[in-house]
């Protein structure tokens, strides 16, 4: 090999190692294997589609934790509310006690009323930066329109299937507009020459609207489920009807087939008011794993008038009977409705926890293809100082030689 042809090579080689130089310096000053497409055009394309999966993560993961945030805020004020019910059923209780005197039965009403308000109150004004959380503008639960609590033996005097829905299901019915009620029903004896049972029909109502209580006997034949002389009930059709002190329409309800073992059986029938719910619905939360992924939180109201507790007005034993009933019922509710967010809660906790794992996992692989090996780069880095030193030497040592061979020519061409 010549002297030209080696310093060719040598140099052509010295460049190649530079450039190798160049780009090892880049990768370890900033860490990354791949710097600019060039580097590596479809790992690029793949790392930049898992860095984007890995910040939507992350950010879903912060917004499920926003979201536990807010349904911390909405279960603190729904223990608040549940203490406010307790104190409402122990008044109700101190009420029913014939102890109690006029001024007392007034302050404990007083007393009932300024805790609906605060209930109605926390219900409206609780919020998370801005938004409503229990006044059902969180929720896609449609309201509940009037409905009963249809309560089998209130008492120890028996219990059995006295109000009776399996002729029709949707009775008891109450009216929608009907004021808030309580029916009570029972067995009293049984009457061998007319083959019937006695019973007694009682119904008044909280609100003054209705009226005066209103009592009455009737009799069912034995083993029917229908008064003497009249015909059996038909979907529709029900055995009672209730009426207020105007004539309007209240209450229906149909009464089981009884015999002479039933006679000591009671029931009640406690009407509760239709629900209402500000415009709105479920909460959705990106959970920034994909496209439309989202978690949804459901808050549903719990106003008074939700829970059932919107008109506790004392009165006679067998209407605060019936307020006993509705705070019971009340309380029952939104225990239940603590527990679904309760279990929301532990959803998001684990929605989260999936989130931060598969961040994890994906930025892995994100570093897998970006992230520069430090040790393999140094190593080579080493090797490519060591060659452009020699591939140097050897350019030098070429042109050295050059310059004799090139004198040599000369002198021999002045002799």
């Amino acid at each position: 090999m010549d002297v030209l042809s080696l310093a060719g090579g040598a140099l052509n080689a010295s460049l190649k190692t530079q450039n190798e130089l160049q780009s090892l310096t880049k990768r370890l000053s900033s860490g990354l294997r791949v710097n600019s497409a060039s580097d590596d055009p479809s790992g690029l394309a793949i790392a930049e589609s898992l860095a984007s999966k890995v910040s939507g993560l992350d950010e879903g993961s912060r917004q499920i934790q926003t979201a536990n945030n807010a349904l911390t805020v909405a279960d603190g004020a729904m223990t608040t509310i549940g203490d406010i019910l307790q104190r409402m059923r122990t008044l109700v209780v101190q009420a029913r006690s014939d102890l109690q005197s006029k001024a007392d039965t007034g302050n404990i009403q007083a007393e009932l009323d300024q805790l609906r308000l605060e209930i109605d109150r926390i219900a409206q004004n609780t919020s998370f930066n801005g938004r409503m959380l229990l006044d059902g503008s969180g929720s896609s639960v449609g309201a509940l329109p009037t409905r009963v609590l249809l309560v089998t033996n209130p008492s120890a005097s028996g219990g059995g299937n006295i109000i009776d829905q399996s002729v029709d299901p949707n009775m008891p019915a109450v009216a929608p507009n009907s004021p808030q009620l309580v029916q009570s029903v029972s067995v009293d004896s049984y009457d061998p020459v007319a083959n019937a049972l006695n019973l007694t029909v009682t119904i008044g109502s909280q609100q003054a609207t209705f009226g005066p209580e209103q009592t009455s006997p009737v009799q069912i034949g034995n083993g029917t489920n229908f008064q003497p002389g009249f015909f059996a009930p038909t979907p529709g059709s029900p055995t009672f009807y209730q009426y207020d002190q105007f004539g309007s329409y209240v209450l229906s309800f149909n009464v089981g087939t009884l015999t002479p073992a039933d006679v000591g059986k009671t029931a009640l029938i406690v009407t509760l008011p239709a629900q209402s719910k500000a415009p709105g619905s479920a909460i959705l939360v990106n959970t920034g794993d994909a496209e439309g992924s989202v978690v949804s939180v459901d808050l549903p109201g719990v106003s008074s008038v939700n829970l059932g507790v919107n008109q506790i007005i004392l009165g006679d034993d067998l209407e605060n009977q019936g307020a006993e009933y509705r705070l019971d019922y009340a309380i029952r509710t939104l225990g239940s409705t603590r527990a679904v967010v309760g279990a929301q809660m532990v959803s998001l906790q684990d929605a989260a926890q999936n989130n931060n794992t598969t961040s994890i996992n994906t930025q892995a692989s994100e570093s897998a293809i970006r992230d520069l090996d430090v040790g393999a780069a140094m190593v080579q880095f080493t090797r490519d100082q060591v060659l452009r030193q020699f591939q140097t030497r050897i350019v030098a040592d070429a042109d050295k030689m050059s310059q004799g061979v090139a004198t040599l020519v000369a002198d021999s061409i002045v002799r």
